[in-house]
């Protein structure tokens, strides 16, 4: 996001309303700190969206009913940021929002944390003064008595009678933390729970008998004109809430790892002893300060919990390698943990409701979408990429102000006047060895791309300029690594590349794919060229073959949205539909290159035999495929050359959109030889 000017639209911060609540005051983003850490449901290393700067009083701020609405109002955009309290100094962690953190059904798969805020919460009694002759210390339901002595003497006393209130509102939350004065004089006040304490107030206002009440800030009660029964109720005199900032995506102005914090999850044996203590441990043994730890009920195994422990330091920030280390030996005491939602899992619940289970990965299980992956149990073992699903790894690493006009990245540009770049096509070439595959987990992956060739087609003022690109892609053939320094990346890589002048698997060496992608530059258009354009009928070329398995689906702008997101592609044609028709000349949205090749592999793999894979697959884009328009993706085996598949997919008009050809191989396991 560039910095804020003046013609600029204000800032959206979506907090837990009514107006006045102390989410609504946490309202100093900017000198907010911003630790540099995800709540678990985006790759760091791929999301890496930019805050550069903005105004601290360019705020729009948007009350929301519950804490879930926050997070809702962030993951889908309404929100630019949203504000939720995380935990209290005197009351401890805030549930409602360690629920959502454990995001058990993926909900929130793009909802970072990006900052912080603390702010010293006084509470007050606020409700209707009934002018009484009773005696304010004297007064209420609860008034202790030598027969129900109270072993706790609260900081202040009521202002105003209390003997008629029945009713107490407020958040949990501020119970909590009044628990001495309630206990003191409000003892036997039926407690209702709400959703903030600014609407606790507010209802307590709409009580026209008075008997209500609530818990609230000074400032709640000044918005809606009612009494200050109380002030300063709160146990403690340092009662503190501490708030965390989301945001959608991440923060690429996250500091150093000394300034940084990271939260982890993890589930133990809890049949084993010292399991817990060990785990810690693993944290004191190479000197990571821990900050917090909390738990949740698994919900899953009655009384046993997920831990969410916060510790100083990154793992994508630790020159010292300690967090790494740390990381690596708690896998030794843990059933599974947790960091982030790596990028094959996200695109695995993007699809989920777009594909039939058949065309879903076999290690992708739909009934359980928990944005995690456990790493303990598989990481070992090692897991095997889906083929397609590398198009989500790799993105290019272009700060924002590197960025063109449209939102794609300038190193694969011509320049000027070749200004509007769409995806033409190109090939694939995979490793048949089992060994030489990507895997999700365990080893270290570099990609080395190169430009390869330039050349232009058409007639003077309507000329193309095409684009070749190489990608080598390999794993790490020594040991496993998962943050190695930069030499050791190097030399992984060189070894990795081997002679690839040939595009079959001979030749292979230790890479894992192959790729070359092909992308076509075009001039600007005028207003009016766009105009045109979308009067324009367009070829339909109809499929020769009868498919022997195909699946229709829609895509959706939320669709495109995400993947856009995993691919760090900030294209406009994919994002903005106003620019799309007016500027590029299209109807809609455009469906992204790389997300057809994805539903091609995805549909692809289902017609595969046992141990085959693709070995290469070439394609080319025909015409553009449209948001909220219903393609279908064909697949044809062959006759007369069964190893050969025809893959294609027809847009609403029944006519070519791409049109691919894979080659498909057996597996090599790992103890077979390689070649």
């Amino acid at each position: 996001m560039a910095s804020l000017k003046k013609e600029d639209a204000p800032v959206t911060v979506s907090f837990l309303g009514p107006v006045s609540s102390y989410t609504h005051q946490v309202h100093t983003l900017a000198q907010a700190e911003r630790p540099a850490w995800s709540i678990g449901l985006t790759d760091l290393d791929i999301a890496q969206a930019a805050l550069d700067a903005f105004d601290s009083g360019r705020y729009d701020y948007q009350p929301a009913v519950t804490i879930t609405d926050i997070f809702d109002a962030v993951q889908s955009g309404e929100s630019t940021f949203g504000v939720v309290p995380f935990e209290n100094s005197t009351n401890g962690a805030v549930v409602y929002t360690f629920e959502l953190l454990a995001d058990r059904h993926s909900r929130y798969l793009d909802v970072t944390v990006c900052g912080e805020a603390y702010l010293d919460v006084s509470h007050c009694l606020v409700g209707t003064n009934c002018e009484s002759i009773d005696s304010p210390d004297i007064s209420g339901t609860c008034t202790p008595t030598i027969s129900t002595p109270s072993p706790l003497k609260p900081r202040v006393s009521p202002l105003h009678s209390v003997k008629h209130i029945k009713r107490l509102l407020s958040h949990p939350q501020a119970f909590g933390q009044c628990d001495v004065f309630l206990n003191f004089y409000m003892k036997g006040v039926e407690r209702i729970d709400v959703s903030s304490t600014s609407r606790a107030a507010e209802l307590a206002k709409e009580d026209t008998t008075g008997a209500s009440a609530a818990i609230a800030s000074i400032l709640a009660a000044e918005v809606q004109g009612i009494d200050v029964l109380a002030k300063g109720i709160e146990d403690r005199e340092d009662n503190t809430t501490r708030f965390l900032i989301l945001r959608k995506g991440s923060d690429s102005n996250a500091g150093s790892a000394d300034e940084t914090k990271s939260l982890i999850s993890f589930k133990i044996d809890h049949s084993t002893p010292g399991a817990l203590a060990s785990v810690l441990n693993c944290f004191q043994k190479y000197g990571i300060n821990l900050t917090s730890i909390n738990s949740r009920p698994t919900k899953v195994v009655p009384f046993q919990y997920i831990f969410f422990v916060e510790f100083e330091g990154s793992r994508l920030h630790d020159p010292s390698g300690m967090v790494t280390k740390t990381l690596d030996a708690l896998e030794d005491f843990v059933q599974s943990w947790r960091w982030l939602a790596t990028p094959w899992h996200l695109l695995n619940a993007t699809l989920a409701e777009f594909l039939p289970q058949s065309c879903y990965p076999p290690v992708f299980n739909p009934s359980d979408l928990v944005a995690s992956y456990d790493f303990a149990s598989n990481r070992k073992q090692g897991v095997v990429l889906p083929q397609g699903y590398h198009l989500v790894y790799f993105p290019p690493a272009v700060l924002s102000s590197g960025l063109l006009p449209d939102g794609t990245d300038s190193l694969h540009s011509p320049g000027p006047p070749f200004v509007r770049r769409l995806w033409a096509g190109g090939s694939l070439t995979f490793n048949l060895s089992e060994k030489r595959q990507l895997q999700v987990t365990g080893r270290l992956a570099s990609c080395a791309e190169d430009i390869t060739h330039l050349h232009i087609k058409g007639t003077e003022g309507d000329e193309k300029v095409f684009v070749s690109t190489r990608r080598q892609i390999g794993v790490d053939p020594g040991r496993d690594v998962k943050c190695g320094p930069r030499k050791r990346r190097k030399a992984a890589l060189r070894e990795m590349l081997g002679d690839t002048s040939d595009n079959d698997n001979v030749n292979m060496g230790m890479l894992s794919l192959l790729e070359t992608r092909q992308l076509v530059f075009m001039r600007e258009k005028s207003r009016e060229e766009a105009s045109e354009d979308l009067k324009k009928v367009s070829k339909v070329i109809k499929p020769i073959h009868t498919p022997d398995f195909s699946v229709s689906i829609t895509p959706t702008p939320a669709l495109i949205f995400r993947f856009s997101a995993l691919t760090f592609n900030a294209h406009a044609i994919h994002l903005d539909r106003q620019y799309a028709r007016d500027v590029e000349g299209y109807r809609n949205l455009l469906v992204q290159g790389p997300l057809s090749l994805v539903l091609m592999f995805s549909v692809m793999r289902s017609q595969l035999k046992q141990g085959e894979i693709v070995a290469q697959f070439k394609y080319r884009n025909l015409a553009p495929l449209y948001a909220e328009e219903e393609m279908k993706i064909c697949v044809r085996r062959d006759p007369e050359k069964k190893e050969r598949l025809d893959v294609w997919i027809v847009g609403r008009d029944g006519g070519y959109a791409v049109k691919g050809t894979a080659v498909v191989g057996p597996t090599k396991s790992w103890t077979q030889r390689e070649s």
